[in-house]
Parts: C-alpha cells; structure tokens; sequence
C-alpha cells in the first residue's frame, strides 16, 4: 500500500506558487545576488560595514594585550602609570564592542529593505495581532538577511558589483584575517606572561 492509498487515495499537494519565497522553482535554492539591493550603493555599504564588523578582532585582541602587559609592568614596576595604560586598554575594548554593536545594528536597517521587497510574496497576516505580528515577521525575515549578507558568496557578488574597487577591497580580507589571527596570539601570549609574572 502506498503513502496515498493509506491516506484514501489523497496525493500529498506540492506547494502553491505564493509560497515561493524568491526566485525559482521549488525546491528553492539561495541566490546570493538575492540578498543585494540593485545597484552599487548597497554593496558598497556592505563592504564597509563587513570590514567594520570584522576590526573587531584585532582591536579587541589588542586591548586585551595591552591589559595584560599593564598587570605584568604593574607587578614589575609599582610606580609605573597604570591608570592611563588601563584607560588605553579598556577604550580599545569598549570601541571594539562599540563598532561591533554598531555595525550589527545599521546591517539589520540596511536589510528591512529586502525584507519588505520580499513581503508581497508571503501570505498575509488574519489573525489578532496581525500588525504587531508583521511588524515581527518583518523584523526575523530582515535578521535572515543580514546574516546571509555577512556571507562569502554574498560579499563576492558585491565585490563583482564594484569591479576594480570591489576587487580592491577583496584582497583586504585576509590581510584582516592575518592580523586578527596575529593580534590574537598575541593577546594570549601577552596574557599568559603576564600570569607567570604575577605568579612569581
């Protein structure tokens, strides 16, 4: 017997052309040019927000270096300037988790477009609460986004979008990629000579 003779005979419908979120036949498939408004603006903005988002690392790593470094000179030299070498260090950290915040915050802005461009094609909403709902519908469709956004294959597409300048900014990534990986060694061999000195 089979799946639909089991359930009288009813054959299991395929979905309806509505519930196609995005181009394409089902199944769907991601199309990263999809999360991209047309246009260079957009993928200029997310180019910069990506480098933004991504000085977290090195800037980070580097407060948390000079922190250490202030434990161990502290320990080493007690009428060394703490507070100042402190200061440096915790403003490093906090703009590290300032830009971070920042640039998350403008990215989720920058993606409501796609979502309300991509609202038509959702059924809409009946039941109590439907504006307050939508408001929300809107809000985790746009966070989709963003987090597509945040993508390789998406970032290509706006490097392409650019041409010379795109393929300029394309070699900036792992230059990042080598000093947030460098400054974060860094900070954990800072941190563990810092506790051996301390210790001592």
């Amino acid at each position: 017997m089979t799946d639909d003779e089991s359930d009288g005979g009813a054959s299991v419908p395929g979905p309806d052309e509505t519930e196609l979120v995005g181009p394409g036949r089902y199944p769907l498939r991601i199309q990263p040019a999809a999360a991209i408004m047309p246009g260079e603006a957009d993928a200029r903005r997310l180019l910069r927000l990506w480098f933004v988002r991504k000085s977290f690392y090195w800037i980070f790593f580097s407060g948390w270096t000079v922190g250490s470094l202030v434990a161990a000179s502290r320990h080493e030299q007690p009428e060394f300037d703490v507070q100042n070498s402190l200061t440096a260090a915790w403003f490093l950290v906090f703009l590290a988790l300032a830009l971070r915040f920042v640039a998350n915050w403008i990215a989720l802005g920058l993606a409501f477009p796609l979502a309300l461009a991509h609202e038509p094609n959702l059924s809409p909403r009946t039941n109590v609460g439907s504006g307050i709902g939508k408001f929300f519908d809107r809000l985790h469709i746009a966070r989709a986004f963003r987090s597509l956004r945040w993508t390789h294959h998406v970032r290509q597409v706006a490097q392409r979008r650019l041409g010379r300048r795109g393929r300029q900014l394309g070699k900036l990534d792992p230059i990042f990629d080598v000093v947030n990986i460098a400054t974060g060694v860094l900070a954990f061999v800072a941190l563990f000579y810092a506790v051996s000195r301390v210790s001592t």
